[in-house]
């Protein structure tokens, strides 16, 4: 059975130190050029743990065709080194239902390359599969590999 992507989400916080538009340019940084212009980010005015103004930014891809090439461009924008990471220790990365969670450094993407990153200050990428099991999904990070 293949992998199917039904949808791609993408969500990170601005902070008060941090250029909304810049930010905003980070996280469209991990889409193709073709379907940026397609996308809008949503912009929520919210405030952080210490009563601090942050802004939530967000987008989703509900369309399979644009959230498949949006996820194939964000796996062949990684390093080989941090594909294999992925594919090695999937169990980490994929709920075990329907959703792989990826953590992009946020001043890489910002920078036009993208990282994996365990820091807190990420873009936050859902990918949620209609069906996908482990091996198939690591078969979709493993063609990649190539």
């Amino acid at each position: 059975m293949g992998t199917m992507i039904s949808s791609l989400s993408v969500s990170t916080i601005t902070h008060a130190t941090e250029d909304p538009e810049k930010v905003k340019a980070a996280i469209l940084n991990l889409l193709p050029k073709g379907l940026r212009n397609s996308i809008t980010v949503n912009q929520t005015d919210a405030k952080g743990h210490h009563g601090n103004p942050i802004i939530l930014l967000n987008f989703e891809i509900t369309d399979p065709e644009s959230a498949k090439e949006a996820f194939s461009h964000i796996l062949r924008s990684l390093p080989n080194t941090e594909l294999s990471q992925i594919r090695d220790q999937l169990n980490l990365y994929y709920d075990g239902k329907s959703a792989l969670f990826l953590r992009i450094d946020k001043q890489s993407a910002y920078l036009g390359s993208l990282r994996l990153s365990l820091s807190d200050d990420v873009i936050k990428l859902r990918v949620n599969f209609t069906r996908g099991d482990l091996s198939s999904i690591s078969r979709l990070i493993s063609a990649q590999l190539s």
